[in-house]
């Protein structure tokens, strides 16, 4: 199985695909209490007929460590951006899904060196009010083990393994503590990014439309492009399955 240490953690990953000179590879961040596997497994083949695909667990899921017992979007984008330069490239294709999305986000804004575009997905910007006084809620680990016990069982299949039987009860207090305190990009900072940005998130998304936060990502990034598809919810990629390939890889040909 692939490792690669990255910032002091161990960095399990999948690759997929051929290298080609003229095209920058894709790395796919999975989202909360998730990994690459389990978020992208279905959609990585299919971008990886024409890219390079790299699909890591983010540190403290999956199979990779979590010596710090930290769970940040910015140490998230630290790696993010490190890993890509140990792979071998200068750039890659950043896209993120849900707090893989803030992951791509936070990547673009404080690593733009090493994004050829970025595609954050179920991303926010900044913390609403929604978020504070919604995430408690939904990352309570007592309500997920008696109202969401398909979640429940899953979360603890995905990381029991390497990190312990009981590491899930604090991988939901690191999450829900961090999405409730960042990101925080103001428009004037958004407003700075050159790069190609593609924003998308499912018109009825429970967590993200409500506060319309791609509609801010994407008017306030210049020349950002935006993509709400209707009858949609949080997940897009599984959703839209076809639709998203498609729209993807043709702003990946457009732009990239």
């Amino acid at each position: 199985m692939p490792y690669v240490e990255v910032n002091g953690a161990d960095i399990y990953y999948q690759a997929y695909g051929e290298d080609h000179v003229d095209r920058a590879p894709i790395v796919l961040i999975h989202g909360a209490t998730n990994d690459g596997h389990n978020d992208w497994d279905t959609i990585a083949p299919d971008l990886a007929q024409r890219y390079r695909v790299f699909v890591p667990d983010c540190r403290g899921h999956g199979r990779s460590s979590n010596p710090g017992m930290s769970y940040s979007f910015r140490e998230l984008a630290d790696d993010v951006a490190a890993f890509v330069r140990a792979m071998g490239y200068e750039r890659a294709h950043i896209i993120g899904h849900s707090n893989g999305g803030n992951v791509a986000l936070v990547t673009l804004m404080e690593h733009p060196e090493i994004v050829q575009t970025c595609i954050p997905q179920a991303a926010n910007a900044y913390v609403t009010r929604y978020l504070i006084e919604r995430e408690p809620k939904v990352f309570d680990p007592e309500r997920m083990e008696r109202e969401s016990p398909e979640w429940f069982h899953e979360v603890r299949r995905l990381h029991n393994e390497v990190h312990g039987n009981e590491y899930w009860r604090d991988l939901l207090w690191l999450t829900m503590k961090e999405i409730i305190s960042e990101p925080n990009y103001a428009p004037f900072e958004l407003a700075c990014v050159e790069k190609p940005v593609l924003v998308v998130m499912g018109a009825n998304d429970s967590v993200n439309a409500p506060d319309e936060h791609a509609q801010y990502i994407a008017n306030n990034i210049p020349h950002a492009e935006l993509w709400i598809p209707e009858t949609t919810g949080h997940n897009v990629h599984l959703e839209r399955r076809e639709e998203w390939i498609a729209k993807v890889l043709d702003f990946l040909e457009r732009r990239g």
